[in-house]
């Protein structure tokens, strides 16, 4: 696109006379982007698409401001590029809901900057209410897709979550999200096998990237976190049954003023596994609940789960906590103990004493073997 066009490539990469333009968007931040994007790709961009490279076909956002002021739906998409190069604004208006951008069923897709999307999120949760308006929209959703990438768009604030990835064998990477110190604006959520995040650094006031259920295969690597709640598994919520998630790999972390560094958590009343986990190389500054494992993370008391969590490493931990909270608290199902936790290496300063119930392992003082 440029400000009054839509092409299926940008000049800077392909010559632009060579290929279809689509007349539509126009860059003043007031006309919607949402249905010029539609059409330029139903008629510009499928057409075009011949080959399994993505960049042989885009369709391209160029320098400009533009509205999104609806949710656009990529379904059943192949084998193209969605080049963002301008800046996309969404509008508060209470009754928009949905993902802004979905990915829907599709493969082998490119997303990439080096544009941003400003959510504008704080209009939609006024003094941190996040109640007043809680079917507000999120910014971006791969959904049942495989081999996808997204890389060199800044995301920022957005009314709830930034990105969610459920597929296979997709990647985040170099790029940023930054919003406000708030819940329910997570990072990147990430579920399906075999799917890769490294070189992004997350702001905001929940998950900074985390691993939803099922996944099988995850590898997260340097990562910068601020003002998060850390990088998690789960949570899994009550009576979820049917967990799965194994091989996960986190390494070269640096999480600061967070409300925690990296959590496994559920409710007391789930049903499934996590194993085969492992944090490494990991600096903190100021997190609360540094290393955290629990079946109660968020209410109830009966003991009634089988989440059954096991062979999780913790290596190379160094840096600080807080004083009220522990550096190593593991709070387990009585019926399903977490078992074979390991540590090494852990180094952190400025925490309450390590609590642990319910599990075994080895390498920390009160730890009990297996």
């Amino acid at each position: 696109m440029s400000s009054t066009t839509a092409s299926t490539v940008p000049q800077s990469r392909y010559n632009r006379s060579a290929y279809p333009q689509f007349q539509g968007a126009v860059a003043d931040n007031s006309t919607d982007l949402g249905p010029a994007l539609t059409k330029a790709w139903q008629e510009c961009v499928i057409p075009q698409v011949t080959t399994t490279v993505a960049t042989n076909v885009l369709l391209y956002v160029p320098a400009g401001n533009y509205l999104l002021a609806s949710t656009v739906t990529f379904d059943d998409a192949a084998n193209w590029n969605l080049h963002i190069a301008g800046d996309i604004f969404l509008p508060f208006n209470p009754s928009l809901t949905g993902t802004m951008l979905t990915f829907e069923n599709c493969e082998n897709i490119l997303l990439d900057g080096p544009g941003a999307i400003y959510g504008n999120g704080y209009r939609y949760r006024p003094g941190g209410d996040l109640s007043l308006y809680p079917s507000r929209p999120r910014l971006i959703r791969f959904q049942n897709c495989n081999d996808c990438e997204i890389t060199a768009v800044t995301l920022y604030d957005a009314p709830m979550f930034h990105v969610t990835v459920i597929g296979n064998n997709n990647e985040a990477h170099d790029m940023s999200i930054i919003a406000s110190h708030i819940g329910e604006t997570d990072g990147f959520d990430m579920s399906g096998n075999n799917n890769y995040v490294h070189d992004v650094t997350v702001e905001n006031g929940d998950e900074c990237v985390t691993v939803k259920t099922p996944t099988n295969g995850f590898v997260g690597e340097r990562i910068t976190c601020r003002y998060t709640a850390g990088c998690n598994i789960g949570s899994f919520g009550s009576g979820t049954t049917g967990v799965d998630v194994q091989n996960v790999y986190y390494s070269d972390v640096t999480i600061s003023n967070s409300d925690a560094g990296v959590m496994i958590k559920s409710y007391p009343n789930c049903a499934g596994t996590v194993r085969n986990i492992t944090y490494t190389g990991f600096t903190l500054s100021a997190a609360a609940c540094p290393i955290y494992i629990s079946a109660f993370w968020e209410g109830g008391t009966t003991d009634t789960g089988t989440l059954e969590v096991s062979d999780v490493t913790f290596e190379n931990f160094q840096g600080s906590g807080t004083p009220t909270r522990p550096a190593v608290l593991l709070d387990c199902n009585k019926a399903t103990p977490c078992n074979d936790i390991s540590f090494s290496g852990i180094t952190i300063s400025n925490a309450k004493a390590n609590s642990f119930t319910n599990a075994c392992g080895s390498g920390l003082s009160g730890l009990s073997g297996c």
